[in-house]
């Protein structure tokens, strides 16, 4: 991934957007946090092993690490612009070492220890002499793959459909967040199945080829509601509250201290926002006077972008949640959960 994006306001913008929603998501990954018998020298380096990530970025236990120079050394495999509102929100750049593109020209197939690296960041956008011009700006979340043809974790929550899965805070390298690849990844990858679970038609990298598993643009949206519909499964057959929580469950959890990709949700009323000990929050929520009540609460819901300007879940989940019925539900149900 990794690119600056020239968007013009032409009718390809809607088109585009369609295909390119899905590719986001949330956000997608997991794993644990690099242990200390990682081999910090070939970290470094960003050169994988023979074996691919293991035993370079995958420890004994099935930790994955954060690369620290794979934006320099290793290959682009494509971008994708996340398009709302006629603009775009997000930049997501990916890549992964170079052997891995040769691997997968010759085999049409990523190999065992193939490691994707997407990197997620914001987008700024002004007028350029070629139109509306977008490009990436801070690092919002890095979301990581390592491909897993021998099931060597099975034990791992964050391991599974043939792959290995990790998901970093842009503002923390060394913390993974995600705890269950299916709960915080899987359902952003519903409509590749087929391909691997990867988007690989939005990789040329790999070889003109892949062009051909990209979706006809009338299938983009049922495409995209495939994806929504695997991410809110979990809220059929619960309470109404608590199945709209479910989806916001990926990232925060109502137990104290225990933070994900979002802060726990634990004691929530009546906390000064960006106050939970223990989370890296954006500058944006820390420096907010916002006191999280009933009000306050619905209001952030409604307006993911707007409430606080800057945050992180605007870029990560801007569309919140719109019905207000579901926010009375989940507003009700975070009150009694979270104490």
């Amino acid at each position: 991934m990794g690119c600056d994006m020239d968007m013009r306001n032409n009718k390809s913008t809607a088109a585009i957007a369609a295909v390119l929603m899905i590719g986001a998501a949330a956000l997608q990954g997991c794993s644990g946090q690099p242990s200390a018998d990682q081999p910090s020298e070939s970290r470094a380096t960003g050169a994988p092993a023979k074996a691919g990530a293991y035993g370079v970025y995958v420890d004994s236990e099935g930790h994955i690490a954060l690369p620290d120079d794979f934006l320099t050394d290793w290959a682009h495999l494509g971008s994708w612009a996340v398009a709302k509102d006629g603009g775009v929100e997000g930049i997501h750049n990916v890549y992964t070492p170079k052997e891995e593109v040769d691997y997968f020209r010759q085999n049409q197939e990523f190999r065992d220890g193939a490691m994707l690296v997407k990197e997620v960041r914001a987008a700024r956008g002004a007028a350029h002499t070629t139109g509306d011009a977008h490009w990436g700006e801070d690092v919002q979340v890095w979301f990581l793959m390592v491909k897993d043809r021998e099931g060597r974790f099975p034990d791992n929550p964050l391991w599974g459909d043939g792959w290995g899965w990790a998901l970093y805070n842009g503002g923390d390298r060394a913390t993974q967040v995600a705890t269950d690849y299916k709960k915080d990844c899987l359902g952003c990858h519903i409509p590749a199945e087929k391909t691997d679970w990867t988007y690989t038609y939005a990789y040329p990298t790999l070889g003109p080829q892949v062009a051909q598993y990209a979706p006809k643009e009338e299938d983009a949206a049922s495409m995209a509601a495939a994806a929504m519909t695997a991410m809110a499964s979990a809220s059929e057959g619960g309470a109404a509250g608590e199945g709209v929580y479910k989806r916001c469950a990926a990232c925060h959890s109502l137990m104290p201290g225990q933070h994900g990709l979002g802060p726990s949700l634990a004691g929530v009323f009546g906390r000064k926002a960006g106050s939970a000990e223990g989370y890296a929050y954006s500058p944006a929520m820390t420096n907010s006077d916002v006191v999280w009540s009933e009000e306050t609460i619905d209001a952030h819901l409604k307006d993911v972008k707007g409430f606080i300007p800057g945050n992180k879940m605007g870029a990560l989940f801007p569309n919140g949640v719109p019905d207000a019925d579901e926010r009375d539900a989940v507003i009700a149900y975070l009150k009694e959960a979270s104490q």
